[in-house]
């Protein structure tokens, strides 16, 4: 498999994402307040729901500790991602979400975002080496590619990468050198530079910087998907769900069905400081054609109503500054692939994810 097909797959994974972001929003239970006299209200003890804002501002910042977020693309490379203090963006919220039903319209980096970058290959490539991701527009993520702009800069490099809108349903991305002539591609073909060795180092690299922060995204997005049951699963612990079933013999090794299984570790009701184990086992996606196994830890959860007016403050796990907590991946992806009657998976064919980052959504 290519690498950037593979690295393709590590960020193809939107609606297991998204499933994230409607737990952390819709779990709200109020462990915290700000502006108010506590939780609880005046209700006989039944509190009322929460208010969404129609926006909220996200930040994600490295963990503490030597744990960057880092995918292992099959035997090709390692990208290790160094958030330059904070990644700001932020979330437009569909007004008919209600925190039991979260629909996100849109989400954005902001154009002040920076990320650093380090690629090592076992066997050396043109590629290796930090490079900086540094937005200089919001950069706007939709279905299938994102609009806005960005510079890769090395120490002797500046390559600016520019998406325009030709028409409905299509992007042409604009790549130049040091300020030269743009090159122009459509978003296919930019996106399968990385793994065209035909290509100038500093186009594969900007295909490369554009897939890692579609990466980004989507490690975000991965989280923010089950919040919205955390509280949920306070009153059911463990909960256990049924992944896909292979519709024909499964990979060596591997079930023919695989389970998910999100684990408080907490006591009593939800509370700040409480964390969660978020356990694979083999769960294959049939869309998908994936193979998911490990652990997403999500430690030290923390959540802020504003009792004033009963709104939703802030969510997350970890913090801002030297908070300790956050969300720590251990798992791999490995694609699937038909072969008359039997799935299997090639050892090139997968990538491992580790590290993490600290999560919080705010108001604005």
């Amino acid at each position: 498999m290519q690498a950037f097909d593979m690295f393709k797959e590590a960020v193809a994974m939107r609606k297991f994402s998204l499933f994230f972001l409607l737990l952390i929003l819709a779990g709200c239970g109020g462990s915290g307040d700000s502006g108010g006299n506590g939780n609880g209200g005046g209700n006989g003890g039944v509190e009322p729901p929460i208010n969404l804002l129609p926006t909220y501002n996200f930040f994600l910042e490295n963990l503490q500790g030597d744990a960057p977020l880092t995918a292992v693309v099959g035997d090709a490379f390692t990208v290790t991602v160094d958030f330059d203090g904070l990644l700001p963006g932020s979330l437009d919220l569909n007004p008919s979400s209600t925190v039991t039903n979260v629909r996100i319209d849109g989400l954005l980096i902001r154009d002040t975002a920076s990320i650093e970058l380090t690629v090592t290959s076992p066997e050396g490539s043109p590629l290796d080496g930090t490079f900086v991701i540094n937005a200089t527009e919001d950069i706007v993520f939709g279905a299938i590619f994102f609009d806005g702009a960005f510079n890769v800069v090395t120490p002797a490099e500046t390559v600016t990468v520019t998406t325009v809108d030709v028409a409905d349903l299509f992007t042409r991305v604009d790549i130049a050198l040091n300020g030269g002539e743009p090159i122009g591609y459509g978003w296919p073909e930019f996106m399968g530079l990385l793994d065209d060795e035909t290509a100038d180092a500093w186009q594969r690299r900007a295909s490369l910087a554009a897939g890692a922060l579609e990466f980004i995204v989507e490690q975000f997005f991965n989280v923010a998907d089950v919040l919205d049951t955390l509280e949920a699963i306070t009153f059911n612990n463990p909960t256990v769900s049924s992944c896909d079933m292979f519709t024909g013999s499964p990979p060596d090794g591997v079930l023919a069905q695989g389970e998910i299984t999100i684990t408080w570790l907490g006591s009593g009701e939800l509370s700040d400081g409480d964390d969660f184990t978020w356990e694979f086992n083999q769960c294959w996606s049939e869309d998908d054609r994936e193979l998911i196994h490990g652990t997403v830890t999500l430690q030290d959860y923390m959540e802020t109503v504003d009792t004033n007016s009963n709104t939703l403050f802030e969510i997350g796990f970890g913090g801002i500054g030297d908070v300790p907590g956050g969300v720590i991946f251990e798992f791999t992806i490995s694609e699937t692939v038909w072969n008359q009657g039997v799935w299997t998976i090639a050892a090139d064919d997968v990538v491992t994810v580790t590290g993490g980052f600290s999560l919080t959504i705010q108001s604005p």
